[in-house]
């Protein structure tokens, strides 16, 4: 079965969930390579199954701005086309004193461009595949840079693409091979049945005979919430899946969109993935990590509940039942509820800095489960489900409103948008 995957971009560790999560899509930026090649896999199940991110797409990250970041990616030799030096357990006294004698000298090469030279492509996009192959991943991502402009020719796009390829052929890869399709949201601000450029990118794919799919990331301007509310990038992602699934008969994995990954995996996705943190469910190059408080998932609301007065308004309405997705995780804080108490009573629940951990497990809990349900729907009664869920949720967020139940905390902007888009598709689907 393969549906949901974990998005190991800010941590390795799950917690222990009822339904097994799939897999993990492991983001270059998390960690350094000397330290991923010694990662002790085996001793996580959702690390047996992995893909890697070779995240190329984040080459003009500012190393002024996000220092650390830097040093992690400009460690992997795909990002400045020159050597990186080779760990050697005999000549330095760690890893971590690998990474004190060489930082500086990697960020230094850090140009915040992606290598043009054919030359430097060739050997850019090998290191990659090459790399994949040494850590055990289940399929090769190719290396890609991100499409920030409207360019019909995708030249650049092509000429890494058609590299990764000559890689596989040139090491004899059977594994899998993806397109990373990495779109930056300036591009995606247009009808997305009208844009060329998603057309191109699908076409791109679809005459591939060796490319299984493609990975898609969708890159946005501004994080600011942790659910997309911007209509014609969340069009273009369902088009463009739509496009090689059903168009092309092509495999594709989504990665940064939460729980919108469940509507891309009804349109065709094979894989979708998310954390419960706000860097794995939406992707931005201006992100910053800041200090993390608990969230209440809602599978019904398909959003968040704000735990610090929202969940308890909504209780004393008698509205909990209707709101609450039943974990594991959350089984004390329903119970607490039932009481008459409130979220600041349940040590794991109470909303204060840092305090993630039992939200995070039912996040997790939530998508898990959710996602398998998913998959063992055929495709018609999967459709009907997703129109179901989010028809219910846009009502629920009408409830929720009318009886002013709802704070700032809690997300109530995006369900609309999501049953529009996911509507307009299913409009779309039926020509």
């Amino acid at each position: 079965m393969t549906v949901y995957f974990f998005n190991a971009r800010l941590r390795f560790k799950v917690p222990p969930i009822t339904t097994p999560i799939s897999g993990s899509i492991i983001a270059a930026s998390a960690i350094s390579p000397v330290d991923l090649q010694k990662r002790p896999f085996e001793k996580h199940a959702h690390l047996a199954r992995r893909l890697l991110d070779p995240q190329l797409y984040m080459a003009s990250v500012d190393p002024a701005l996000d220092k650390e970041t830097v040093a992690k990616l400009a460690a992997y030799p795909w990002f400045h086309g020159k050597d990186v030096p080779e760990y050697d357990s005999g000549e330095y006294a760690s890893r971590t004193d690998w990474k004190k004698q060489h930082q500086e000298e990697l960020i230094s090469k850090w140009t915040r461009t992606v290598p043009t030279d054919k030359t430097a492509i060739g050997k850019a996009a090998q290191a990659a595949v090459e790399f994949q192959v040494k850590i055990g991943c289940d399929a090769i991502l190719l290396a890609a840079p991100l499409t920030a402009i409207t360019d019909q020719t995708l030249q650049a796009e092509v000429n890494w693409l058609e590299a990764g390829l000559e890689a596989c052929s040139k090491l004899k890869i059977k594994l899998p091979a993806y397109a990373t399709i990495a779109l930056s949201e300036a591009v995606l601000h247009v009808s997305a049945l009208s844009n060329p450029l998603l057309h191109a990118l699908s076409s791109h794919v679809a005459t591939r005979s060796e490319l299984a799919g493609a990975y898609i990331v969708l890159e946005q301007s501004e994080p600011g919430s942790y659910f997309w509310t911007a209509k014609d990038p969340l069009r273009s992602l369902l088009v463009l899946v739509d496009d090689l699934y059903r168009g092309a008969g092509k495999r594709v994995v989504v990665n940064y969109l939460g729980t919108f990954g469940l509507i891309a995996k009804t349109v065709g996705a094979e894989i979708w993935s998310s954390g419960y943190f706000l860097n794995q469910r939406r992707f931005s190059l201006k992100a910053k990590m800041g200090i993390a408080h608990p969230r209440y998932h809602s599978l019904a609301l398909a959003g968040d509940v704000g735990l610090r007065e929202d969940l308890e308004r909504i209780n004393r309405a008698g509205l909990a039942d209707k709101v609450m997705t039943p974990s594991n995780a959350d089984a004390v804080l329903r119970a607490a509820l039932a009481r008459g108490r409130t979220p600041a009573d349940v040590p794991e629940w109470k909303y204060t800095a840092n305090n993630w951990t039992a939200a995070q497990k039912h996040y997790l809990e939530v998508v898990s489960n959710t996602g398998a349900a998913l998959e063992q729907m055929s495709v018609p009664k999967r459709k009907t489900w997703t129109h179901d869920w989010l028809e219910n949720a846009v009502q629920l967020v009408q409830v929720l409103r009318q009886q002013r139940l709802v704070t700032i905390g809690t997300d109530v902007d995006h369900q609309k948008v999501w049953l529009d888009v996911f509507e307009e598709w299913l409009s779309y689907a039926k020509q």
